[in-house]
């Protein structure tokens, strides 16, 4: 096994996997003279073992290694619930090896020999984009527990609040009076949180978009 860390308390991280010892120092040499946190393993297996497989930052793998090939190191980055953007590289000027990891969902081809502008950028992007995620994640998370605050009466309420209905037809929806309908969407904006009816809005699309994906066995 062969691993290297360079990284700061909580700070994005690249993760380097090759099995060639002089491309992983050259990249963490690059990462680091940009202040950029990098780890190093020699082989896709090192990588899943580690603890911090999900680690925030993005993932940069030799596509050309032996035993695991990029859509089954993918595939096994589901299986582990880890969602870190993958960029691949490959000393391979194959159309179809650039294509079929893009398909599968991977951020970018890197062609050896590397250019480093193309490396800190195409990294920097795939970084950017994680912490977008955790950050949309942390969002969808803290909806959801706001909504298990709402009685079924308040949750009836958000749903129509959200599909654009007003006062009064959200009482003649609910069979109430409008004055009811009032009270119970107060209460429904206080718990939830939010301000004004674009900002519940998209509260209550990440809610049904996360429950819909733990519904159908997903992780979000």
């Amino acid at each position: 096994m062969s691993e290297r860390v360079v990284h700061w308390i909580d700070a994005p991280t690249v993760s380097i996997i090759d099995d060639k010892e002089g491309v992983r120092r050259s990249l963490m040499d690059m990462f680091a003279s940009h202040d950029i946190a990098a780890d190093e393993f020699e082989c896709p297996g090192d990588f899943l073992a580690n603890p911090a497989v999900d680690r925030h930052g993005c993932i940069i793998l030799d596509a050309d290694m032996p035993n695991l090939n990029g859509l089954q190191f993918q595939l096994r980055l589901r299986a582990l619930q880890c969602r870190r953007p993958v960029v691949f590289m490959t000393g391979l000027d194959d159309v179809r090896l650039s294509i079929d990891p893009l398909k599968a969902g991977a951020r970018g081809v890197l062609l050896k020999p590397l250019d480093k502008e193309d490396v800190i950028a195409t990294a920097t992007r795939a970084i950017k984009e994680d912490s977008t995620r955790r950050a949309l994640q942390r969002h969808a998370e803290e909806a959801c527990r706001n909504v298990r605050l709402l009685t079924p009466r308040e949750r009836e309420v958000m749903r129509h609040v959200a599909d654009g209905l007003l006062n009064k037809q959200i009482a003649f929806e609910m069979g109430i009076s409008e004055i009811m309908a009032k009270l119970h969407r107060s209460r429904m904006m206080r718990k939830m949180r939010c301000r004004s009816l674009s900002e519940l809005v998209r509260n209550y699309d990440l809610v049904v978009a996360r429950e819909d994906a733990e519904a159908h066995g997903l992780y979000y």
